[in-house]
């Protein structure tokens, strides 16, 4: 067994930063872009040998979800693109209307002999599993995010429980006193949320403790209409603190801020922005620097499928502010003591005075 995301303007100004063509295996997004769809009980051919064609570039491939507006995949498409400049690969990226669409998409890629293939997200887990059991020797796999248990794929998952403890924080900053309900708009209701929900909570509660919590799921990673629609019932709750981390739809909750005046936080990059004074931190995951650590992995070493999990102390997770310095302003609730305290939480998670890893399950919370 193994071991173990003005917004639009930025999103505008990272597509015009991360221009140019890109090869796929697919002419289409989805279940139906798998290129070249053939027989799936075909063996695809093995890999050529490495000196057998010098001048030939490797053929990397990001598999992941749709990218819209979702950062989570935005950043691993750009660090996937800036390693191709480094070390001179062919970059791949194919994007996953569903969950259904993994499986084809990562077999063609397999069929057409790629050397390598990243999934980025745990919904591609499963197929990337599977796929990698069915053709071991066929290419080389890793999976961003989560882990399964094929011995020859590469996982890298983290602890994203110790960023949101550090927002959770920061939400309790912000509030005033007799204000105890928090909110906050997710995904959906799994494991990868529960660790996002149990540090947010867990943080919250270092200032409030008698705290309640309202959490409501888009159910897509895309809904920034559903997302502003939880917001804004969330507040007529009485949160004045809502915790955006519903991915492309964190915008829909920004918006609901600016409109209500409630604090809010962003997620996986820097979202504060000057024109919006409610989001008042980002909880930080950088899947830029995990697509690239991957590929300096690849190139430069010798490649293990030893898997790991990061978080604070590998500098991957954290939150703006605190443990990632920003060039926009810090509300002037944060006071430097507020930031003090803060930082010092960071520091004990850092060295394992506050440990955040063994979390209880969720029906046990």
């Amino acid at each position: 067994m193994k071991k173990f995301l003005a917004f639009a303007l930025a999103i505008t100004l990272f597509f015009t930063a991360c221009g140019g063509s890109t090869a796929a295996p697919a002419a289409d997004p989805g279940a139906s872009d798998s290129s070249a769809a053939s027989d799936s009980a075909a063996a695809p051919a093995a890999p050529a040998d490495d000196g057998a064609d010098a001048a030939a570039p490797k053929r990397i491939a990001l598999v992941c979800d749709e990218a819209g507006t979702q950062v989570f995949v935005l950043m691993m498409i750009e660090g996937l693109r800036e390693a191709a400049a480094q070390f001179g690969f062919e970059p791949i990226i194919v994007e996953c209307a569903d969950s259904a669409a993994y499986e084809d998409n990562i077999r063609a890629l397999v069929q057409e002999q790629t050397d390598l293939i990243i999934v980025g997200g745990w919904i591609g887990g499963d197929a990337l599993n599977k796929i990698a059991q069915e053709f071991p020797d066929s290419a080389h796999y890793a999976l961003i995010d989560s882990t399964v248990e094929a011995e020859n794929v590469k996982c890298i998952a983290y602890r994203e429980q110790e960023g949101a403890y550090l927002i959770g924080m920061i939400a309790s900053s912000m509030v005033d006193a007799g204000q105890e309900v928090f909110g906050a708009v997710h995904v959906n209701q799994g494991p990868g949320s529960w660790k996002w929900r149990y540090g947010f909570m867990e943080g919250v509660k270092t200032g409030h403790p008698g705290a309640s919590f309202v959490f409501n799921y888009v159910g897509g990673y895309n809904d920034p209409v559903k997302a502003k629609e939880f917001a804004i019932l969330q507040y007529e709750q009485g949160a004045r603190f809502i915790n955006a981390a519903c991915a492309g739809g964190d915008v829909g909750v920004f918006e609901a801020a600016l409109e209500r005046s409630f604090y809010t936080s962003g997620q996986d990059v820097d979202l504060t922005n000057p024109n919006n004074p409610y989001i008042v931190s980002s909880q930080i995951k950088d899947t830029k620097g995990t697509v690239k650590y991957l590929l300096e992995q690849y190139f430069t070493t010798e490649w293990t499928h030893d898997n790991e999990v990061w978080g604070i102390s590998e500098g991957t997770i954290g939150a703006v502010h605190i443990t990632h310095d920003s060039p926009n302003p810090i509300h002037e609730r944060l006071s430097g003591d507020v930031l003090a305290n803060i930082k010092q939480a960071a520091d004990d998670i850092r060295t394992g005075k506050l440990n955040l890893t063994d979390m209880p399950a969720e029906e046990d919370y």
